[in-house]
């Protein structure tokens, strides 16, 4: 796959709470095995639920970050995230990169990266509102707050990606649009 300047091809997959991201990006490193899913460092423990991410203190995300250890990174919701670095040499090797963003990291990140592509998966409210509430992790009040979140406008640019039928049917749109994406530059 080629992405601008020879490049590989970044792919951001941001959206609300809920939405199945993780789960989507799990499937389509499945199907595609030459995808490269980055793994999110993230300043909670390992074991606090969601996503697969690597778990690090305050104290040692600064200290990689002093270090040249994050191709970027972002806060949100009083926790820091980053992306390592070596998805450079993934980049380099012509990959393709896949990773769950944030929508406000995204214009710091396409300024390092003009290769991103941005998908944005969204779903009806009440399919949000269930998925939160059978996750168990929040409160009526921090649920009602993702959902608001949840009606912001897609970023410029973005391939909308609906995840309210099945798993595989999502997983088809996001593929297709990968497959597009990296044929045309």
């Amino acid at each position: 796959m080629s992405g601008h300047g020879g490049r590989g091809r970044l792919v951001a997959v941001v959206g609300p709470s809920g939405v199945g991201k993780d789960t989507l990006i799990a499937e389509v490193a499945r199907a595609r095995p030459d995808i490269v899913v980055a793994q999110r460092i993230i300043t909670r423990a390992p074991d606090a639920g969601g996503e697969d991410h690597l778990g690090v203190s305050d104290a040692l995300f600064d200290a990689k970050l002093a270090m040249g250890r994050f191709a970027f990174h972002w806060g949100a919701h009083g926790v820091r995230y980053a992306i390592p670095a070596s998805i450079d040499a993934d980049l380099a090797q012509r990959r393709v990169v896949v990773f769950n963003g944030s929508r406000k990291a995204l214009p710091a990140i396409a300024a390092r990266y003009p290769q991103l592509m941005v998908l944005m998966i969204t779903a009806p409210s009440d399919v949000l509102a269930q998925r939160l509430r059978a996750r168990g992790r929040e409160g009526a009040r921090e649920i009602a707050a993702r959902l608001k979140r949840a009606e912001l406008a897609p970023p410029a640019g973005a391939v909308v990606i609906m995840n309210d039928a099945t798993v595989d049917a999502a997983v088809a749109q996001m593929l297709a649009a990968i497959t597009r994406a990296s044929q045309s530059v």
